[in-house]
């Protein structure tokens, strides 16, 4: 008979830990960077041999989503892993290690068969499994399994998988690292007595779990490059500790390239007679400063060998033998291969690379703000757009319907122009100077260097600078279309407001539907979808939804079961037509003046 409750015979507080591994994964996920993806996190419970226990295999959660029946057969096939394990016979030198042999075995093999049986999920469903190692909670192995959807993956390209050399295994990306660490956390709790049963995952907080991804991530690129001793060497400190240091008050920028010293794919121009050893970080900065924009330092795991570059028929990401780390700036750097960055540290806090602000979310706005522009003057700002936010100084630049009415109004604080359509090379232009661009929504410039005015408001915060703030208090100041991008100095890009998307009422309906139909143990789903779009709800909907809530929290609860006090829903006040899409085709409106979007840009 197989289990179909996890509950009953796993251990009580399997929910909680459940959850908990979830929301340790979304913490870790935003720590670098990642606001927006959606994944989801189970627990999988193999008997272990000689258990009395009459369920074989038993899931968490029960809501329906993923079918026990996925894992027919896996006893059976956790024996045949068994007896064919890879290191079946390594003879390990010491006796506790050949004495705990066995039980490592059987236990990495109910990890590799879990992870083998979700492989047809993982296909139908576009996501990607990852199975942590299993540990023993009364009668099961219980091995917890994140699941992320592929597209991460194409947004984040990892290395071909796996990076190893036979012998040492490094994650193919900060994101797989990262992944390890959590699985390694959530094995770290399945440890302790009554795991899960403090709401929490108590052996490691967010920022040691992203420290210690960067770190393991940091000796992949020393392995692909076939180096040696790549296992020695902690890279990921070793180039913040050489971001960080000045020569002769000066910070280091330039590039530095990693791979083997007698690499085909290398052409070394000045060879030192004697390598300079990362492990003297004052000398290796010293030579950093040699470095140009034609050649680069070449260096191994643990030491530099001169100036070269990579020659020009190469293609690095195909190879995955050669790497570049980018100084940038003061004790900031990352990590690249080929056209792809891998990892970004900026003041030793890791981070994937911020993608570009989504054009698409961009042009939809424009057009809503300014029902007056054409494809042609939205194409026109999106120019601009991108010239703004690849400029490695602060600027700013309004759109305006009233620009030229702004203009002669601020013409004391600015410099008034004859209109003028602004091109990109025009903004890089007056952009140099202090103060703000004023342009109409057709691209006609009336205005540089002004300085805006405009009341406090409560969006403005004294942890950003001067040119966000005044940014938000001109924006708010007025019932007229306008919009704002703010470049700051240090590369974060704001644009506001950034209207929120357009929906199908349909799609609300369906998700209503879907949540009255459910039960509490299959409820969830709907439930997180409206959670998300509370904004877009009437007051009708937000009625059902907390009368299905009511009668949910007035069902008794199971032992061990967690329930979500869910917050009672409400209708948005600034909700209107213009955020839902017509159903059969999608008319632009004009929106209402709301909301803002930010995006940071490591370069």
């Amino acid at each position: 008979m197989k289990g179909k409750s996890i509950r009953l015979f796993m251990w009580g507080y399997q929910q909680h830990f459940r959850i908990c591994c979830k929301h340790s994964m979304n913490d870790v996920l935003k720590a670098l960077g990642i606001l927006d993806t959606e994944f989801e996190c189970l627990l999988v419970g193999a008997k272990i041999p000689d258990r009395d226990n009459p369920n074989e295999v038993c899931i968490e959660p029960e809501d329906g989503k993923w079918s026990i029946d996925i894992f027919d057969g896996l006893l059976d096939e956790v024996e045949a892993e068994v007896a064919n394990h890879p290191i079946k016979d390594v003879i390990y030198g010491d006796k506790p290690s050949m004495d705990g042999k066995p039980e490592k075995i059987r236990r990495d093999s109910v990890r590799r068969v879990v992870q083998k049986m979700l492989h047809a999920f993982d296909l139908d469903n576009d996501i990607r499994s990852f199975a942590g190692q299993p540990s023993s909670v009364n009668d099961y192995y219980v091995v917890p399994v994140l699941q992320l959807p592929r597209q991460l993956f194409e947004r984040f390209r990892p290395l071909r998988e796996p990076v190893s050399d036979g012998y040492f295994t490094h994650p193919a990306s900060l994101i797989h690292a990262a992944i390890s660490e959590v699985l390694t956390s959530a094995y770290d709790e399945l440890q302790r007595p009554e795991p899960g049963s403090d709401f929490g995952m108590r052996s490691r907080s967010t920022e040691e779990i992203v420290h210690r991804a960067a770190t393991s991530f940091m000796y992949t690129p020393g392995l692909a490059i076939g180096d040696n001793n790549h296992w020695r060497s902690n890279m990921f400190e070793r180039f913040n500790l050489l971001s960080s240091l000045m020569y002769e008050g000066a910070t280091g920028v330039g590039r530095l390239i990693l791979a083997k010293s007698d690499a085909e794919s290398i052409d070394i121009t000045l060879k030192f007679a004697v390598p300079v050893p990362f492990s003297e970080p004052r000398w290796a900065r010293k030579v950093l400063q040699m470095v140009s924009s034609e050649s680069a330092l070449v260096a191994d795991c643990e030491k530099i060998f001169g100036l070269g570059k990579v020659t020009k028929d190469t293609e690095a990401w195909t190879s995955q033998n050669i790497f570049e780390v980018e100084f940038l700036d003061h004790y900031h750097w990352r990590l690249i291969c080929g056209s792809e960055v891998m990892l970004v540290s900026k003041y030793g806090v890791p981070s994937l690379p911020q993608e570009e602000f989504p054009i698409d979310r961009l042009r939809d706005t424009y057009q809503r703000l300014f029902a007056e522009v054409d494809s042609r003057d939205i194409d026109h700002f999106i120019t601009l757009f991108k010239a703004a936010v690849k400029q490695r100084h602060g600027s700013m630049v309004i759109v305006a319907k009233d620009a030229e009415l702004e203009a002669d109004r601020l013409s004391n604080q600015g410099t008034r122009i004859e209109p003028t359509k602004l091109t990109a090379g025009l903004y890089r232009q007056v952009s140099a100077i202090d103060g703000t661009v004023i342009i109409d929504p057709h691209g006609v410039c009336y205005a540089i260097g002004v300085i805006l005015d405009g009341q406090a408001q409560s969006e403005c915060t004294p942890s950003r600078g001067a040119r966000y703030n005044s940014g938000i208090r001109y924006i708010k100041a007025s019932n007229n279309p306008r919009l704002a991008v703010i470049v700051s100095d240090d590369q974060t890009v704001d644009v506001i407001p950034i209207l929120r998307p357009r929906i199908k009422r349909s799609e609300i309906d369906d998700a209503i539907s879907s949540l009255e139909i459910a039960g509490k143990d299959d409820y969830h789903q709907a439930m997180k979808w409206l959670d998300t779009h509370r904004f877009y709800l009437s007051q009708e909907q937000c009625d059902r939804i907390n009368a299905v809530l009511t009668e949910i929290h007035n069902e008794p609860m199971e032992v061990g079961e967690l329930r979500i006090n869910w917050k009672e829903f409400t209708p948005d006040p600034l909700l209107d037509d213009s955020y839902f899409e017509n159903e059969d085709a999608i008319i632009p409106t004009k929106a209402r003046n709301t909301g803002s979007g930010r995006t940071i840009h490591n370069s």
